[in-house]
């Protein structure tokens, strides 16, 4: 029985996610009723909440982490697949999408991130700050093929034999702390940043289109983002897509959401809750 629920529950998180069915089962917690997008390591966690930085700072209103320049990702047709203790980003053209989260160029690389292998069109990455993990792959399994070394490209990424320099600590040393719960909405709203309601209610689309083609529209030509915040305060400004009901339903629904977020409609836009932490959604 356990086995057959850790199954049906696979294929509803790949419903959401858009992961294979064989992804999304690596990533279901020892709790087979739970999706698993939440449960992580804390050096995961940690992970997620720099890139959430990186990727949701971008623009004219971009705070400093919109400087790493990593936020072009998510141009990119990509899916999100995280498990306990690895983060997969699946992505038809991998080494365009690794680039910019690993580039020996100043700009295009999470401060720390390095590259550990490539296996034919898969990239595994080591966050060296935190020693998480994570991989950018071409792969809907998530299994790289090991007859299929290509090394396309991985001379221009940052490898794990390049220590950190004192530019990349001072990077991640400006980031405020966030609380624990804090930790937990920044991250939360990273693993979500593709999801989808398989009922078509509503979709992320990761900030870049409505995947559900509706008439009702936001502005793209000015498209721009900002996340900030320090300790159980923090806010996401953003102009274009998603539609702010459509990220509050993302963070808070009952089968894919944060487990215990709550959201209250304010003045500005949203408020999301979880413990004594709050993240302010407010669309421009």
């Amino acid at each position: 029985m356990p086995h057959s629920v850790r199954r049906r529950t696979a294929v509803l998180r790949s419903r959401y996610t858009g992961e294979s069915s064989s992804a999304a089962a690596r990533g279901i917690p020892r709790d087979p009723h739970r999706l698993g997008l939440d449960e992580c390591s804390p050096a995961q966690r940690s992970l997620r909440v720099f890139l959430a930085l990186g990727i949701f700072n971008q623009g004219l209103r971009e705070a400093t982490p919109g400087q790493w320049g990593i936020s072009g990702i998510t141009s990119y047709n990509i899916v999100l697949s995280p498990n306990f203790e690895h983060l997969n980003v699946i992505c038809p053209t991998p080494y365009n999408a690794v680039r910019y989260l690993a580039s020996t160029r100043p700009v295009h690389h999470l401060p720390g991130l390095r590259l550990v292998e490539q296996i034919g069109d898969t990239y595994r990455l080591c966050h060296l700050p935190t020693g998480a993990t994570m991989s950018v792959t071409a792969q809907p399994s998530c299994r790289p093929d090991p007859e299929d070394d290509l090394g396309h490209g991985s001379q221009r990424l940052l490898r794990i034999s390049d220590p950190l320099v004192e530019e990349e600590l001072g990077a991640l040393s400006d980031v405020p702390a966030a609380s624990p719960t804090a930790q937990m909405l920044l991250a939360g709203l990273m693993v979500r940043l593709c999801l989808r309601d398989p009922a078509g209610l509503w979709a992320v689309g990761a900030f870049t289109e409505d995947p559900l083609d509706r008439a009702a529209t936001r502005p793209v030509w000015s498209a721009s983002r900002r996340l900030w915040g320090h300790g159980t305060r923090w806010e996401l400004e953003w102009t274009s897509y998603p539609f702010p009901e459509d990220l509050v339903a993302a963070l808070t629904d009952p089968v894919a959401g944060i487990r215990e977020a709550r959201s209250s409609k304010v003045r500005q836009g949203w408020d999301v809750a979880l413990g004594d932490s709050l993240l302010a959604l407010r669309p421009r």
